[in-house]
């Protein structure tokens, strides 16, 4: 019986406003797209420094500008959410 209490004070309520506000952020199309092309260009960066090609001969990841536009925009992309709704 105690630990049926102790999932109950520690576990997240739906009333709880941190709960509340990361639901609403995620919710939200604009927001999660956002996060999701800033997530992919921290991601381009990263790529572009420790993988990147120093020699030019590839174009995408030897300038760091190109990189993290690349994938910030293949982070937006895949931060979209692809469920229709059925309405019937």
């Amino acid at each position: 019986m105690n630990q049926i209490k102790l999932k109950e004070q520690f576990s997240l309520k739906d009333s709880d406003p941190a709960k509340s506000l990361w639901r609403k952020i995620l919710d939200n199309k604009i927001y999660r797209t956002g996060i999701g092309a800033l997530a992919g260009g921290i991601l381009g960066f990263l790529y572009w420094t420790f993988i990147g090609c120093n020699s030019g001969s590839c174009p995408l990841t030897s300038n760091p500008v190109q990189s993290v536009l690349l994938f910030g925009v293949m982070g937006a992309f895949l931060s979209i959410d692809q469920k229709k709704k059925n309405n019937g």
